[in-house]
């Protein structure tokens, strides 16, 4: 769901302003440390209610300011976050929301910058919140079986560190498989879609790379998820938490049948990065109506030449409002033909750049 317009006041080290965007291309150039990366999170934040740069909102209140507000209209919708130090505060069409997921669905974002490349070497949180956040937007029953499962699994973690009520976790047991299943299930079938999709589709970007993705459940094969909770009970009891489940899952990169960060260097490492990105966004464009925004922060400093212009070439082809920050003022290789608006920022002040 592209973003038109964008108010902000006492966010970060940026001066109050109101920005009207392109629908398709935008552009964020200036110095380092001038302010480009805030005005990103900016927009993160206001279609997330999460910033990428911190868990605790109120770090990115103005110095010196109560609280923050940001303001954007979309094409369906208008949405409002602020920020103060008693309450954070979501309002979408005037209304108060409750759940930060009411707001996350309406306007899908995504971002790469310096954390999206730890994908093949980093650890396997990363890799299953990257196929999460695809699902969350393509598959209407994951929110709500994600829901049950975090909650059955605090719960059941709750008693093992209690070590009281234990016989109460037949209970939670069954309450933790039950959406455990589904969500497997789900991260099964789309590590499949992308392993096709990057095979298919961005060979060229690899440099015909041989990549294989597979989906590691987090219990052990041949054995119920089931089965392994009453298996590992004791020891579940004596850690204090749940040791098995899909809060284990991976997403296992392979190339010539060993791990992918193994053996890959930090170039090829960092296009297989870009390829799954691409695959997931492809994805979500295929089941979903809405253009989805893509921050990109900085990718002159991450990609070779060449990788970038076929991203970017890529990228165009793609149902997308890009919002890219860069030093120098000029439109990437890739991206020349499109139409765009570009904004200057300096010391926090953000201006209009006329190109004409």
């Amino acid at each position: 769901m592209a973003i038109s317009q964008l108010s902000l006041t006492d966010f970060r080290n940026l001066e109050s302003t109101t920005l009207e965007l392109d629908r398709r291309l935008n552009l964020i150039c200036g110095a380092n440390g001038s302010g480009k990366t805030s005005l990103l999170e900016a927009v993160h934040v206001l279609c997330q209610a999460q910033s990428f740069r911190t868990h605790q909102l109120r770090q990115c209140v103005a110095h010196g300011k109560p609280g923050f507000l940001l303001f954007g209209r979309f094409d369906d919708f208008k949405a409002g976050i602020s920020r103060n130090d008693r309450k954070l505060e979501i309002r979408v069409d005037g209304e108060t929301v409750n759940r930060r997921s009411d707001l996350v669905k309406r306007a899908p974002i995504n971002i790469v910058n310096s954390d999206s490349f730890v994908l093949v070497d980093g650890a396997p949180a990363k890799r299953r919140a990257f196929l999460d956040w695809c699902l969350f937007h393509v598959e209407p029953s994951y929110v709500e079986n994600w829901r049950k499962f975090q909650h059955a699994l605090k719960q059941r973690n709750r008693l093992l560190k209690s070590r009281t009520d234990l016989q109460l976790l037949d209970y939670w047991d069954q309450h933790l498989v039950e959406p455990s299943l589904v969500i497997s299930q789900m991260r099964a079938e789309y590590s499949q879609k992308l392993g096709a999709i990057v095979t298919e589709r961005y060979q060229g970007l690899l440099g015909g790379l041989d990549l294989d993705i597979a989906y590691r459940q987090g219990w052990d094969d041949g054995q119920s998820l089931r089965e392994c909770l009453d298996l590992h009970r004791k020891l579940d009891i004596r850690t204090g938490f749940t040791s098995t489940g899909i809060h284990r899952d991976d997403i296992e990169l392979n190339s010539a049948g060993r791990k992918a960060g193994e053996i890959l260097s930090r170039g090829q490492a960092k296009r297989v990065c870009i390829g799954l990105l691409l695959a997931v966004l492809e994805i979500v464009n295929q089941e979903i109506s809405k253009p989805v925004i893509l921050l990109i922060d900085d990718l002159n400093s991450e990609l070779d030449q060449e990788a970038r212009k076929l991203a970017y070439e890529l990228l165009a082809e793609m149902n997308l409002q890009l919002i890219i920050s860069n030093i120098d003022a000029q439109v990437p290789v890739g991206l020349e033909p499109k139409e765009f608006k570009m904004f200057h920022v300096k010391h926090g002040i953000i201006r209009l750049r006329n190109l004409a």
